[in-house]
């Protein structure tokens, strides 16, 4: 398995423990800082915040939301079906960032968002 694939596995399962529970926010950082340890911390913080908001929402669709999220910051999107309002979030997420996010996760997120019509 590649380890970008088990980063997104690992932070899915640990995402879903946390939506199971009361979490912390520093509990939710831990988790997204181990998946994503490369991210530029400005990506990262707003990853944070799209995570706390998404499993208080939906606990049970929130962890596989943002795991799909860190899939398109790792370049390894696994097509988990995203709605057009999630695929805004990331691509200003990504827009957000792009200055400090490696070029070639910024190329890989942006076409697919074009792909998804979230241009």
């Amino acid at each position: 398995m590649k380890p970008e694939v088990k980063a997104m596995n690992d932070l899915f399962d640990a995402l879903s423990n946390l939506a199971a529970r009361s979490w912390t926010t520093r509990e939710l950082s831990n988790a997204l800082e181990r998946a994503l340890p490369t991210m530029p911390r400005s990506a990262t913080e707003l990853l944070i915040g799209l995570a706390d908001e998404k499993l208080k929402v939906n606990p049970s669709r929130g962890p596989l939301v943002i795991a799909a999220f860190a899939g398109v910051l790792l370049k390894q999107y696994d097509e988990t079906p995203l709605t057009l309002s999630e695929w805004r979030e990331i691509r200003d997420l990504v827009s957000d960032c792009a200055d400090e996010l490696d070029i070639e996760i910024v190329t890989y997120a942006m076409s697919l968002i074009m792909e998804y019509g979230a241009l």
